[in-house]
């Protein structure tokens, strides 16, 4: 007959066992990184809000640039779409608190890549995807594709004006 300790121990690793092979709610409901070639930015990262630095002034990561907050409403793909519009397409897209959108044309050298699982709170919008977190911005740029494509555009034209200026069109 086995001691009760061997049966204990028995037990308890058969618990956890099940513990990890039984799929959670909370497993099924995480938010995730947001990923969506057609919007023109690509994640950067986490990112630490820089208002509380020393020397800073207060400061942002993203600053000089625009903002908008949607309480209950916001979502990555708003917030991209809110500063990819308007009369300046910004480099930078960042959210943070989970209602917050920040647009900006540089990121502040004081504001330092952290680990992504310090943006941790999901979009008040959309609980799937994640929105900064208390002083985190996650952080998304204009990608290469994007730039070339803008920088494709432009030689078009000039080549255009170029052709109509000479005539040939």
């Amino acid at each position: 007959m086995p001691s009760p300790t061997a049966t204990l121990s028995t037990a308890l690793a058969l618990f956890l066992l099940l513990l990890t092979l039984t799929p959670s709610a909370a497993a099924d409901t995480a938010a995730a990184i947001y990923s969506n070639a057609t919007t023109g930015y690509v994640y950067l990262g986490c990112y630490n809000e820089t208002t509380a630095i020393a020397g800073t002034s207060g400061d942002r990561a993203l600053s000089g640039g625009t903002n908008e907050v949607k309480p209950g409403n916001m979502t990555v793909e708003m917030c991209l779409g809110f500063c990819a519009t308007g009369a300046t397409k910004y480099k930078y897209a960042g959210l943070e608190f989970a209602r917050e959108c920040w647009c900006a044309q540089q990121l502040s050298p004081l504001a330092k890549k952290q680990p992504d699982g310090e943006c941790d709170l999901p979009c008040e919008g959309d609980k799937t995807e994640l929105c900064g977190g208390s002083l985190k911005l996650t952080i998304y740029t204009v990608g290469a594709a994007s730039s070339i494509r803008i920088a494709w555009t432009a030689g078009l034209v000039a080549v255009g004006a170029a052709a109509l200026s000479m005539g040939l069109l």
